[in-house]
């Protein structure tokens, strides 16, 4: 895409401001969002996609002095807006998490085996790549909504990561450990459940969830922390609950932030 034909796709006629076409951006997110087009989620995902690169073409022209601004004096350390990074980011990591569960690589199992390695390789990259979005912008002055959901964002990130890595499996020999991974089974299974249904909602349609399904989930993991704190399942109980907590304080954080504009987040 050319810097013309981002102007074009856009509606932007020039002069502009960074503040002007971040106005634009976020209408047209809203207009393309999948809510808003549920008889044709292709076109809504491709329509963003174009978005995200004619947003950051323009911008980045306007960074560069390409194209005139009409900002006022600028001042140092003034607070940058970044959604539409974040919004990027975002979407690198969904990405990966739905390529994650699509190929049901939550059993650690088969992530070795041919194909399946090779995808648990790209989904392993995609959410990388989307911290390493977010961390580009760490040492930025930014708005204080804005850099709470990038701690959120990468905080879920990391410990989403940490939950691709564990490699662990069962092995039924009746003691304590055995008993523990019964609880630390069940935690997981609910986990991602919550995270699929709530992610990827069109996805699993007839996905079942539990009333209270994440207090349940917690539970179930704290039973092995609590009452079986001798257990080898420890650790791992330990990165599933650090990965609920996160999930649930970046849902909450955006619910409370722009309900109207990030509802598909919050079906329960």
């Amino acid at each position: 895409m050319t810097l013309p034909e981002a102007l074009a796709f856009m509606h932007i006629t020039l002069p502009i401001t960074l503040t002007d076409l971040e106005t634009t951006y976020r209408s047209l997110i809203k207009q393309y969002h999948p809510d808003r087009n549920q008889d044709r989620l292709q076109w809504s995902h491709e329509m963003t996609l174009r978005l995200n690169e004619a947003y950051t073409l323009i911008r980045d022209a306007l960074t560069r002095g390409v194209m005139e601004e009409r900002e006022p004096e600028e001042e140092h350390n003034v607070p940058l807006r970044i959604y539409p990074e974040l919004q990027r980011a975002w979407q690198k990591i969904e990405n990966g998490i739905h390529l994650f569960y699509t190929y049901g690589l939550e059993n650690p199992h088969i992530r070795q085996e041919g194909p399946f390695h090779i995808k648990f390789i790209l989904a392993q990259k995609q959410i990388k790549q989307g911290k390493k979005i977010l961390e580009q912008w760490e040492q930025e002055p930014l708005l204080p909504e804005d850099r709470e959901e990038l701690f959120l964002q990468k905080s879920f990130s990391e410990a989403f990561l940490q939950n691709m890595r564990i490699q662990k499996t069962f092995v039924a020999d009746g003691s304590i450990h055995h008993k523990a991974y019964k609880h630390y089974y069940n935690g997981s299974r609910l986990l991602d459940g919550f995270l699929k249904k709530l992610l990827f909602p069109e996805d699993y349609t007839n996905l079942i969830l539990p009333p209270k399904c994440s207090t349940l989930c917690q539970q179930e993991l704290l039973t092995v922390l609590l009452h079986y704190h001798e257990s080898t399942w420890v650790g791992e109980a330990t990165i599933k609950l650090a990965l609920l907590e996160s999930f649930i304080n970046l849902m909450n954080f955006r619910k409370g932030r722009d309900s109207s504009n990030r509802s598909y987040f919050y079906r329960f």
